[in-house]
């Protein structure tokens, strides 16, 4: 009889000392939240869309047109601007009338057209393929990087006299 009141008595006591105990300290449960944020990739460019000069016969390289082309990205390894002519006839500039201005390196007494700036650091004659113009290993501002470029065009003392037209297309690519 005196084993059962020991075990009554402990009983109770075991059960009130469970009873005091908080609950955190048998009852605790986890749970965790895994998280994944996606950046897309931005990559774009912008340039002047119109460039306009006089250009005297004879005269020193005319270098009044400076379209500004602005890239921006956040990739990681950077961007390449290309640039070709994409207007009919090849790289020449044309008038309606069928003269031309060669794509070359201008120089008084000639008639030529070319682009320096960027990457190129004399004028280069653009083709209709492209040209690397402009690289970075290095994303950019969000506000992007704007480059000026060059357009130098000379004509010689027996060009034709009109307006010559043609079209430079940048594109921009990650590295």
């Amino acid at each position: 009889m005196k084993i059962t009141k020991i075990s009554a008595a402990l009983g109770v006591a075991t059960a009130l000392g469970v009873a005091a105990l908080p609950l955190a300290s048998y009852a605790a449960n986890t749970a965790t939240t895994s998280i994944s944020v996606l950046i897309d990739e931005t990559l774009s460019i912008t340039a002047t869309a119109t460039e306009t000069a006089t250009v005297t016969n004879n005269a020193a390289v005319n270098e009044t047109m400076k379209p500004v082309v602005t890239v921006i990205t956040n990739h990681s390894s950077g961007y390449v601007v290309s640039a070709k002519t994409t207007h009919t006839g090849g790289p020449a500039l044309k008038t309606t009338g069928g003269a031309s201005i060669p794509a070359a390196s201008p120089a008084t007494g000639t008639s030529a057209w070319a682009i320096k700036g960027g990457a190129l650091s004399a004028y280069t004659p653009l083709a209709t393929s492209d040209t690397t113009v402009l690289s970075s290993g290095n994303p950019t501002a969000a506000t992007g990087v704007a480059t000026t470029f060059t357009i130098g065009v000379t004509a010689a003392s027996n060009q034709a006299a009109g307006t010559y037209t043609g079209t430079i297309t940048w594109s921009v690519a990650t590295q």
